[in-house]
Order: structure tokens, then C-alpha cells, then sequence
């Protein structure tokens, strides 16, 4: 029989599972709730741009990011430039990005944004589970799990892609089963089966933190010191029985090393080289980074985490009850702080806080423990704590609704960027600074994006939070283990389908990004010409070709059959040019040969019209048949050249009833004047999208859509001749559309 002295006092596997999933499912529904879907920084991309090659070609360059240069990464012995940042969280995301690249709808970015929200709540999972096997009383060790995933900067770091919440989770799911482990009796059936599972399990979480952060050896040795003390504890001297256990342990970390060394050779040829640059050393004075990570106003620990002043003051009573493991707690933030005291950026640039101890957070909070138990007993102290668990969900409300960035360029434009007042002067402090930002304006929620609340996800996010609010109590109440869990967990997978869903990518760049993955062919390339397109141009472009962050197509490092130029529209004249918005694809066949219509991502005219015998109209593509007064109808024409034109046409696009009256019209060269026609050689392709406003006074009915084009000088239409369509003034009448009041 298993001895009831391996679990905590009452605990059961059922009960304490149930209610760690419930506790899973409330943090998480927080986060989604509460959740971004868009870079902060750039270690954020230069770690997605990692996963987005590996999903897309199997490759390891971030050549997306090439117009960074060496801000984000370093150049290969084989010219590629390749990220810095460890492996870790670039595998994390891999799932989710791989899936979003299955799924049009989804954004690509904007799913892998949810990693951290998945890593953060089952971070909190483990604070709860500790506490039990530390044998503390369940209200305690729910309150303290609640607390470390809703009132410190785990809540703003869930909503990023930072690959510190990552650490923190392979660090405390290795303490986990560490102290499990130690906290297990080697005389029962248990003890004697299940010995050789925990310190197997926390060396492989050592190697998830390895993979994260190699800093993490740090806390590695730390680990490794208390297994040994655990090992002490119960064989005594007897070496023999410690080999077992240190050999399990030590095996997935070593495999995390030799990973992380491959990835090394792999990228700079070297397994030693990470490709940090000589100028990113240890410089700064220890005692200025050692205060600044902890008192500063700027990005003090203890400012941005409040709470954890009660951790501190209880930090004794926690060392009287567990010595080793308040050792270890105390001994993990400390050794943290101290390593990037000296760290050159040791306010780690751009993020809320001091984001270097997000990985701390975890243990920073299990001293809580004891002063909740206290607060149980003396009323005046649970009003004092509940007083400093509300200021600090305060603050990380200040982190979680407005975009840091918004503060940071603004005062970076006043002082010069990192200026030291930003950090030590607590005039500048963000966290008095934020709460200026604070409007629905500056929401930085997927669900409040520029002020424009999407209602049902919010609908949707709060029913989510409510139904794991009730199954947390359920859960507490001990009710209905199994399936309250699996309800919970598959509420949670069809609402976060659902945000998703309604958080699809819109705009120009996702059309055109559509576009292109529906055109593409393999061995293609293409040229990310514009900078600022980067972000939405990922998150929607599910295609498989290698894109290049380049500001000219002609520094496309690579071989390729076919070369795409996205941005806003290349000087050389292309086989075929798409203009959707702002944003052209330009393609340039490598042997120069014409662009096959077959293509295009419309439906072809079976007996396309043709303008003057110069130009053909081969496509078209309607995306709305009805329109309502005061809207728009999108409509994308697709030209090809016939002969060369010596005159540069306007085209005309307009909604006509059969009596020829116009509910809108829209005149103008070209892509905005970007490809007029006396550019167009013969075969070239053009295509269009217009975006034609219908008047608001305009009369219900059917109306049809008529196109042509003219020369603005003289006002002279180009003959038309050969199609089914019927004509009107010279102007093709292509489709009947609904226009409805």
C-alpha cells in the first residue's frame, strides 16, 4: 500500500489534480482575456523570426529581420544572419505557429503570443503544488498561486514572448520535483518505485531552463547542491545509492547543453560561439545594477512586485519550517540579481520591470506562504496583505492595459535613449508616468485595439473567465473531479479557437500577404522591402517562401527561380505587379518569362474584354455580390498587357443602374500612379484593388459594375472590343451587384 506520508495531510491525487487544473484554467482565461497578440521588442521577434523559418523551410536564419543587422542577431560563417537568444522559446512557440500557418484565419504571431500564457498559469500550477508537498493548508497554497500569476510581472510577461517565463517554469518545475523527491519516503512501495521518475523529471525541467537562458546554470548548481543534500538526507554516506539519482538528473541536462552547443555550431560554426557581441559584456558597477534591480524607481523589483515586501518579512518564518528549500528560495534571487548587476543592459532595455527576474518570480513569492497562514489568525494583518496584493494587481493592471513603448519613446525623445533619470529619478518612474497613458485609445488588448472594442470576444473572455471562476470553486468544493477538468480545459481550447478567430489579420497587408501565398510557387523568394511591414506581414502570410527583410530585392542573398518584391513598389518594371492598398508584390521571373495568368487568386473572364487591342481585362474578383449605402465594394481587377501603350490611361471603376445612374465611381492611374500603363510591356500582369465608396443618398436596387479606362488629357476612352460583357459610353458592365438601403 502507498504510505499516506508521500502526499500532503489530506490531499488526494484526484482532489489536488482537479483543482491545479481549475487553477490552470482561471490564470489562463485571465491572460486570454487579457491578451495581446503583437511584438513589444525586438528580442520577441528575433526569437519568432527563429520559429517562423523553422515552421516555414526547417531553417534556423532570421533573414526576416535582416534590415536589423546585428541589433538582434549575429552573420554566420555562411553570410546568414542568425538570432542570439537560446532555443528554448523558439521551440515553445514552434506548435502554435505551425498551427496558425494551417489555419488562414488565424494570426501567426498573434498565436505564438499565447505561449507564455499557456507557460505562465502552468507556472502557477506549480507554485500551488509545491506549497501542498511543503505541507501547507490548501487556501494558503491556492491564495499564494493566485497571487504570483495575478498580482506580480508574471500577469504583463504572460502577454509576451520573453524567454524569462520560460526559465521560470523549467527552474520551478525542477525544484518541484526535487523536493518531491526529497520530501518522499524511500521505505514505502511509493518511495522504492517512483524514486528513480523526479530527479529524471527535474534535470529534463533543468534543460527546458538551459534551453531558455544558459545563464540558468546558475540556479543549475543550486539545484544540483540541494539534490545532494536530499541524497544526504536519505542514504546518509553511501555513495552508492547517490549514484542513481545524480546520473538521472545529470543526463537531460547534459543533452540541454550538447543542444545548445549544436545550435551554436550550427549558426556560427562554433559550439562555444552564442554570437553575442563583445560590447555586450559586464560593465556596470555591481552595486548600481544590484540597487537598480531592487530599489530603483525605475525598475526595482520590489517597486513593480509589491507583494513581495511581505514575502521578504516573512521569508524567516518559511526558513523555520523548511530550511533547505528557504536556502535554496532566498539563494535563487539573490544569485539572479547579483549575476545581472553588472550586465552592460542590466535593466534588460525595453519591457515592464526588470524583466531578468521574471524567472525569479516563482520562488520570490513562496515565503507568502506563512504570512497568508498568519493573515488567517490576526485580522489586522489579512487587511494589511489584502491592502498590498490590490496594489500590486494595480500595477500590473498599468502593464497589462497600456503598451509600455508608449512611455519609453516618449521620455527616450526627451532624455536620449536609456538616460539614467529614467531609471534612478522617480519623476521619470513608469509607474507614475503609465497612468497618463491610460485611455481606451492606448488599450493594448486584442480585444480593445485602437479604441474599437471587439464585443463579442469580450463577451466571449468573460464568459470564459466566469466559467473557470465557478469551476475553481468546484473544484475547491471537490466536486465532480474528472469532468469538471476536462469541461474546463476543452472551454478553454474552443474560446481561445474562438479569439482567435475573431482576432483574424485585416488590413492591406494581410490581403496582399493572401495574395502572394495563393501565387507563390516553390524556389520563389521574396523581398520584405519595407521594415514596417514586418509584423503584419508575418502574422498573415502563410506561404513557404524564404522572405528577406531587405530594402531592395537585389540584396536577396539566394538562388531562386523567382523573385518577390513586397513593400511599396519596386522602380524596375516587373512580369506582374499587385497593388492592394499601400502595398505592391512585384514578381520578377528569373529567365524573364511572362507571368502565367493561371496564377492569379481570381476567377477568371471566360472571354475577357479587351481595351483599344492594347490591354485585356483577364480577371476579376468580387468579394461582396450585396452592398449596402454609405459602404464600400471591394473589387480587385486583374489587367494584362497586350502591346506597349504610349499614353498613360486612368481607370475607371463605377456601380451603374440600367438607367445610368452611378452610386459611386472611382477614377485614378494605376497603383495610385505607382505602375502607369505607358510601364506595362507586353504579357505583364497588373493587378488592383479598389476600394469603391457607394453615396450614402445613392437608391436601393441592382446596379452593375462597369470598368474602363480613359486618358486623362483628353478625357478619351479606350476602344473596347471582343467579350460578352455589354458596354455603356465605352465602359465594360461586368456583374450585377445588390445595392440594399
Amino acid at each position: 500500500m502507498n504510505d499516506k506520508r508521500d502526499r500532503p495531510p489530506g490531499a488526494r491525487t484526484g482532489k489536488e489534480g482537479g483543482l491545479a487544473i481549475a487553477l490552470f484554467a482561471l490564470l489562463f482565461s485571465v491572460y486570454l482575456l487579457t491578451f495581446g497578440g503583437v511584438y513589444h521588442a525586438s528580442d520577441e521577434m528575433s526569437m519568432l523570426a527563429v520559429t517562423d523559418s523553422l515552421a516555414r523551410r526547417g531553417a534556423w536564419d532570421i533573414e526576416l529581420l535582416r534590415w536589423m543587422g546585428e541589433q538582434q542577431g549575429s552573420f554566420g560563417p555562411d553570410g546568414h544572419l542568425y538570432g542570439r537568444k537560446g532555443l528554448g522559446t523558439t521551440l515553445a512557440a514552434l506548435p502554435h505557429y505551425w498551427l496558425a500557418l494551417q489555419v488562414e484565419s488565424w494570426g501567426n504571431v498573434q498565436t505564438a503570443m499565447l505561449t507564455n500564457g499557456v507557460v505562465t498559469a502552468l507556472t502557477g500550477v506549480l507554485v500551488y503544488l509545491l506549497l501542498r508537498r511543503l505541507r501547507f493548508g490548501r487556501g494558503v497554497s491556492l491564495g499564494t498561486a493566485l497571487v504570483f500569476g495575478l498580482a506580480t510581472m508574471a500577469w504583463p510577461y504572460a502577454r509576451f514572448l520573453f524567454s524569462e517565463s520560460l526559465a521560470g517554469m523549467g527552474l520551478m518545475a525542477s525544484f518541484f520535483f526535487l523536493v518531491c523527491y526529497g520530501t518522499m519516503s524511500p521505505d514505502t512501495s511509493l518511495g522504492q518505485s517512483r524514486q528513480w521518475l523526479f530527479p529524471l523529471l527535474a534535470g529534463a525541467s533543468l534543460g527546458v531552463a538551459l534551453l531558455a537562458r544558459l545563464n540558468n546554470a546558475i540556479v543549475g548548481a543550486l539545484l544540483a547542491v540541494l539534490l545532494l543534500y536530499y541524497l544526504y538526507r536519505r542514504h546518509g554516506w553511501n555513495w552508492r545509492a547517490w549514484l542513481g539519482p545524480v546520473v538521472l538528473f545529470s543526463l537531460p541536462v547534459l543533452a540541454a547543453l550538447a543542444i545548445s552547443a549544436w545550435y551554436n555550431w550550427l549558426r556560427f560554426g562554433n559550439p562555444l560561439t552564442t554570437g553575442y557581441l563583445p560590447e555586450e559584456r559586464f560593465a556596470t558597477p555591481f552595486l548600481q545594477g544590484f540597487y537598480g534591480l531592487l530599489l530603483s524607481p525605475g525598475k526595482g523589483l520590489l517597486w513593480y512586485n509589491p507583494i513581495f515586501t511581505a514575502s521578504l518579512v516573512a521569508w524567516p518564518a518559511f526558513f523555520r519550517r523548511h530550511r533547505a528549500e528557504a536556502l535554496f528560495v532566498g539563494s535563487v534571487v539573490l544569485v539572479n540579481v547579483a549575476f545581472f548587476a553588472s550586465w552592460f543592459l542590466w535593466w534588460a532595455g525595453h519591457g515592464w520591470g526588470p524583466r531578468f527576474l521574471v524567472a525569479v518570480l516563482p520562488f520570490a513569492i513562496l515565503p507568502l506562504a506563512p504570512a497568508l497562514e498568519a493573515a488567517s489568525r490576526r485580522r489586522v494583518l489579512a487587511l494589511l496583505l489584502g491592502v498590498l496584493v490590490l496594489v500590486s494587481v494595480a500595477v500590473q493592471l498599468l502593464g497589462v492595459t497600456v503598451d509600455f513603448n508608449l512611455y519609453l519613446e516618449d521620455v527616450y525623445a526627451e532624455l536620449g535613449l536609456y538616460h539614467p533619470a529614467t531609471l534612478f529619478d522617480p519623476a521619470f518612474s513608469p509607474l507614475l508616468r503609465q497612468p497618463v497613458y491610460l485611455s481606451p485609445a492606448n488599450l493594448d488588448l486584442a480585444l480593445a485595439r485602437d479604441g474599437a472594442v471587439n464585443w463579442p470576444g469580450l463577451a466571449m473572455g468573460l464568459g470564459i473567465l466566469a466559467a473557470s471562476a465557478l469551476g475553481l470553486w468546484l473544484a475547491w468544493r471537490d466536486r465532480g473531479r474528472f469532468w469538471l477538468g476536462a469541461g474546463l480545459l476543452l472551454v478553454l481550447l474552443l474560446g481561445t479557437i474562438f479569439s482567435l478567430f475573431s482576432h483574424a489579420p485585416q488590413g492591406h497587408v494581410a490581403l496582399a500577404a493572401s495574395d502572394l501565398s495563393a501565387m507563390e510557387e516553390p524556389f520563389e523568394a521574396a523581398a520584405l522591402t519595407e521594415p514596417l511591414l514586418t509584423e503584419a506581414f508575418q502574422d498573415s502570410y502563410d506561404g513557404r517562401l524564404w522572405v528577406w527583410g531587405v530594402p531592395s530585392k537585389a540584396e536577396v542573398g539566394t538562388e531562386n527561380e523567382g523573385l518577390w518584391a513586397i513593400g511599396t513598389g519596386d522602380p524596375d518594371p516587373a512580369a506582374a505587379r499587385f497593388q492592394t492598398g499601400r502595398v505592391r508584390l512585384d514578381l520578377f521571373p528569373a529567365s524573364g518569362e511572362a507571368f502565367d495568368v493561371a496564377r492569379l487568386p481570381a476567377p477568371f473572364l471566360e472571354t475577357p474584354p479587351n481595351l483599344g487591342n492594347v490591354v485585356s481585362l483577364v480577371a476579376l474578383r468580387l468579394d461582396e455580390m450585396v452592398v449596402h449605402r454609405g459602404e464600400t465594394l471591394p473589387v480587385t481587377l486583374y489587367w494584362r498587357a497586350l502591346a506597349p501603350m504610349e499614353v498613360s490611361y486612368t481607370v475607371s471603376v463605377q456601380l451603374v443602374d440600367v438607367r445610368g445612374v452611378k452610386a459611386g465611381q472611382l477614377d485614378r492611374l494605376p497603383c495610385g500612379g505607382g505602375c502607369p500603363t505607358n510601364t506595362w510591356r507586353p504579357d505583364d500582369v497588373v493587378g488592383e484593388r479598389y476600394e469603391l465608396a457607394i453615396g450614402s443618398d445613392a437608391q436601393p436596387g441592382t446596379y452593375q459594375l462597369a470598368v474602363g479606362m480613359y486618358d486623362l488629357a483628353t478625357g478619351e476612352l479606350l476602344p473596347q472590343s471582343g467579350g460578352r460583357a455589354g458596354s455603356v459610353d465605352g465602359i465594360f458592365r461586368l456583374g450585377d451587384i445588390e445595392l440594399k438601403p
